[in-house]
């Protein structure tokens, strides 16, 4: 993966690039945005184009070095990821002591931290003090999509690189020869700009999970009180907010699209197109004002859940509430 293959992201490449040409690399940068969108595969075409012999200051993505980096085998490159939820001290105790070893093969070693607002405070503590005055021959890449959990201290020590969600035709371009055909116009509705949510629901659990969400958001009737119940149970079964709440967002796009069918009857409209029938048949039993309520209700509950709500008490609140058409 050259910088020449990087689909989207201008801007980015066009920064890392301009600062190769003209040698005023920094030598911390933390790459910030969604979750999904290249931050990982610019990072390392950065270190691409800065080892390659055949393309040097591109990377021509298929020699030793290219491929080397590709697979995360080269020499002077460490990537690291939380081990678990959050990075362990150990892991940035190990990472400073490389730091002070010389470069094995080119002139720089380069630290790729992903997710690297998942380091705790003694973490980042640790990492800072290596910031403040890095090796000469260091380069450090943090990847974060939530920065806000960063130390104002890190953040204050890098060059911040903004990635941005891809365009649809942009996602539809990097999936379309990896999905399987009748899949792939839902899997790019569902991206939302991510090819890593295009991805995570082409997998066939979460696939096979998302249509048993739909088959349950059918069920819930005004009259019939079980079925919020099952509906909350189903969810609840995950035991990881992170996922419920990719469920949640999905409930955002049974909502939206009962709301645009009611509102046109024209299935142009319509992003879960494998749903089609269900979702006019069901857009009958709700006014345009109740499926703006629970859109809004919906969202709520996402909000609460990322703030630490109560699990249960939040999903039964908000399927009592749909089910009772409230």
């Amino acid at each position: 993966m050259a910088f020449k293959e990087i689909v989207g992201q201008r801007q980015a490449v066009e920064i890392l690039r301009k600062a190769i040409h003209e040698n005023r690399l920094s030598q911390t940068y933390l790459f910030v945005g969604p979750e999904g969108v290249g931050k990982k595969l610019t990072a390392i075409s950065l270190v691409q184009a800065l080892n390659c012999k055949i393309e040097p200051f591109e990377g021509c993505g298929k020699c030793d070095i290219c491929e080397a980096i590709k697979n995360l085998s080269y020499p002077d490159l460490f990537y690291i990821e939380p081990e678990g939820q959050w990075y362990k001290i150990q892991q940035v105790r190990e990472l400073r002591k490389e730091a002070y070893v010389k470069p094995y093969i080119g002139d720089l070693k380069v630290f790729i931290l992903d997710e690297a607002h998942q380091l705790r405070n003694e973490g980042a503590n640790a990492l800072l003090k290596i910031l403040e005055e890095p090796p000469e021959h260091t380069l450090f890449i943090l990847i974060a999509y939530r920065p806000e959990l960063l130390l104002p201290t890190i953040i204050s020590r890098s060059q911040i690189i903004n990635f941005t969600y891809l365009t649809y035709e942009e996602v539809w371009r990097i999936i379309e020869d990896k999905v399987p055909e009748d899949r792939l116009e839902v899997l790019v509705n569902l991206s939302q700009g991510s090819v890593g949510k295009a991805f995570f629901w082409n997998d066939e659990n979460n696939w096979t999970k998302r249509v048993e969400l739909f088959k349950y958001l059918t069920l819930l009737k005004k009259d019939k009180l079980y079925s919020p119940f099952d509906l909350v149970d189903f969810l609840a079964e995950e035991k990881d907010n992170e996922k419920i709440i990719s469920l949640l967002e999905l409930v955002l796009f049974w909502w939206r699209d009962l709301f645009f069918w009611k509102l046109t009857g024209d299935e142009k409209y319509i992003t879960q197109k494998d749903f089609s029938v269900e979702i006019a048949r069901k857009s009958q039993e709700y006014s345009i004002s109740e499926l703006k309520t629970f859109f809004r209700l919906t969202q709520d509950a996402i909000r609460g859940i990322r703030n630490n709500a109560n699990l249960l008490l939040t999903l039964e609140t908000l399927f009592l509430r749909v089910g009772l058409g409230s």
